[in-house]
């Protein structure tokens, strides 16, 4: 799991933001669908706003470029080790209008294929939930994505992360990778972007079985980093991770966004 170096929440007014949030109306009503759009083109869904379905994200076809304000680049390349509150200005001009909590987070990246030991729709999530009522498979999020190690909350509880790509590793730069790991080699810690959401869940039947019956599932878009992501997964080295997370676009309340909070600092202090 993370562990949180640094935190503040902010306020963001955008009138024309590169992302955003959708839920298309059904009959003139808001609908249970959500999607993270870029340049207005549906790159993820990210599953509905009932919180006792199962967690997902899966690929679309928006989800194809970085997204990064030119100002940053320098920053973020280097590697941040606080929060710059004029940066942090600069990246909501991308970002929908809303309330964010802004984490600094200091993150080792697995990656994983989907089917595989690692994957948590294969595994922890049919565990919990079972397959596809319908297909019998596990859901398929159509991409690698990278996780940290799981950590369990009290009460049957316990809190996922997730680090999701917006393009394949087959589009990165080889030369730029391995730049990334020369850095990464040499002691530094650049800074990824991410905007994210954290989803509660649990089935609304419990069966008896399983340890966990609610997932608290923390995912990150990655907005830009994705050679410093990968290049960190191949050498198994920490990175930062600047995360956005959109507070009113979670199936979460704010106790539940404060106790993630306190579970990622804990984890700091124990390292």
């Amino acid at each position: 799991m993370s562990l949180l170096l640094d935190a503040t929440h902010i306020k963001v007014k955008s009138s024309e933001p590169v992302l955003g949030f959708e839920q298309p109306a059904y009959e003139d009503c808001v609908g249970w669908s959500r999607y993270l759009t870029l340049g207005g083109e549906q790159a993820y869904f990210i599953g509905g706003t009932c919180d006792t379905c199962a967690f997902l994200f899966e690929r679309m076809g928006g989800a194809n470029r970085n997204v990064s304000p030119v100002e940053t680049a320098g920053a973020l390349r280097a590697g941040l080790r606080g929060i710059d509150d004029e940066l942090v200005v600069d990246i909501g001009n991308v970002l929908p209008g809303g309330n964010y909590l802004v984490s600094l987070l200091d993150v080792t990246p697995t990656l994983v294929t989907p089917g595989t030991e690692g994957d948590y729709f294969a595994n922890e999530q049919v565990e919990l939930w079972d397959t596809d009522a319908f297909w019998d498979l596990p859901h398929h999020p159509k991409t690698e994505y990278y996780r940290t190690p799981p950590v369990p909350l009290r009460e049957g509880k316990q809190l996922f992360e997730f680090v999701v790509p917006m393009f394949p590793k087959r589009w990165l730069s080889k030369k730029t990778l391995t730049a990334y790991a020369d850095r990464l080699a040499a002691g530094e810690r650049p800074t990824a972007l991410a905007v994210s959401v954290l989803d509660v869940r649990g089935p609304a039947t419990r069966e008896e079985g399983p340890t966990v019956t609610e997932h608290w599932c923390l995912a990150h878009y990655l907005l830009d980093g994705h050679h410093k992501t990968y290049a960190a997964s191949l050498a198994r080295k920490p990175i930062t991770l600047l995360s956005f997370l959109a507070t009113a676009e979670s199936v979460a309340t704010e106790e539940n966004v404060d106790r993630v909070v306190e579970v990622l600092t804990a984890q700091g202090k124990v390292s």
